[in-house]
């Protein structure tokens, strides 16, 4: 009887989360803002060891807000266009065990040696970002899109070489931990 009334328990259990998960469709992620800034690399203070002379450089932060109405949604992929002195870098960012609510972000940055070899120059500012899209989807269905309206991505020059990093993969990894959704390890 005991073992019964578990498997009942674990089998509700399982098909509430399966028609939770079944009610993500288009609409129930908004995508609120966008910006887009030049930040420095954090610097860090060690203990020990040998200091190194360096300069510090300019990454570019592309961070999204966005809000999601179902209870929890188990991964969701934000994809970045980020359109630089008429260069496109793409690259995708999957976050997982995202709840319902407001106040979600999800970041990517390109690294200052990326954006010097973008921009031909060691100088980089904010004039030579163009403009930002993002897709947000789950299981390939999109769900939402930064800007809703406005330009296409122009048919211009890839730049497959330059990456998009998650926060993960930058020295930005251990800052604001809790601000940021959780991402998936790639394996």
């Amino acid at each position: 009887m005991k073992t019964t009334l578990l498997v009942l328990a674990a089998m509700a259990a399982f098909s509430s989360a399966v028609i939770a998960q079944g009610q993500v469709s288009p609409g129930a992620v908004k995508v609120s803002k966008c910006e887009h800034k030049l930040v420095p690399t954090p610097q860090f203070q060690i203990t020990g060891g040998q200091n190194k002379r360096y300069k510090v450089g300019e990454w570019l932060e592309v961070e999204v807000e966005f809000e999601s109405t179902p209870e929890e949604i188990d991964e969701l992929t934000f994809k970045y266009t980020v359109l630089i002195d008429k260069k496109v870098v793409e690259g995708e960012v999957t976050h997982v065990n995202i709840p319902k609510g407001r106040d979600h972000f999800s970041v990517v940055y390109i690294a200052p040696r990326s954006l010097e070899k973008l921009v031909g120059s060691k100088i980089v500012n904010a004039a030579h970002i163009q403009a930002v899209w993002v897709e947000v989807s789950r299981q390939g269905q999109l769900l939402a899109k930064f800007p809703q309206q406005g330009p296409a991505i122009p048919n211009v020059q890839r730049f497959p070489g330059v990456q998009l990093l998650n926060k993960l993969q930058t020295p930005f990894a251990p800052l604001y931990f809790d601000r940021y959704e959780a991402i998936k390890q790639q394996r």
